[in-house]
């Protein structure tokens, strides 16, 4: 299992929202294998008093191919953020869990 968080700047709960219900189409139509189970959603988060909004994609399957899968998925959510003008300050890195 994988796991990675992208964190946003002066982004709504709504255009999260948004973000992910067309994040999550366009994934299952990625020609992923079916071992592979990727899951897209909302996580808020708080550092040093100032709350925001961040979205984690989660990749569960056989490791050989996990980041390939990961990486797809990424690649979605940064793709869908530049078409809609949302702007995301980081992306931390894979994690295999």
């Amino acid at each position: 299992m994988s796991c990675r968080e992208c964190y946003f700047v002066d982004v709504s709960c709504k255009n999260i929202d948004n973000l992910i219900e067309r994040v999550k189409p366009a994934v299952m139509e990625m020609c992923v294998p079916s071992e592979y189970d990727i899951k897209v959603y909302k996580n808020v988060y708080a550092c040093c008093g100032v709350g925001g909004i961040g979205v984690i994609i989660e990749v569960t399957g056989p490791e050989e191919k996990i980041r390939a899968a990961d990486l797809k998925a990424v690649s979605k959510v940064v793709e869908i953020c530049e078409k809609e003008g949302l702007e995301h300050h980081t992306l931390e890195a894979l994690e295999i869990i």
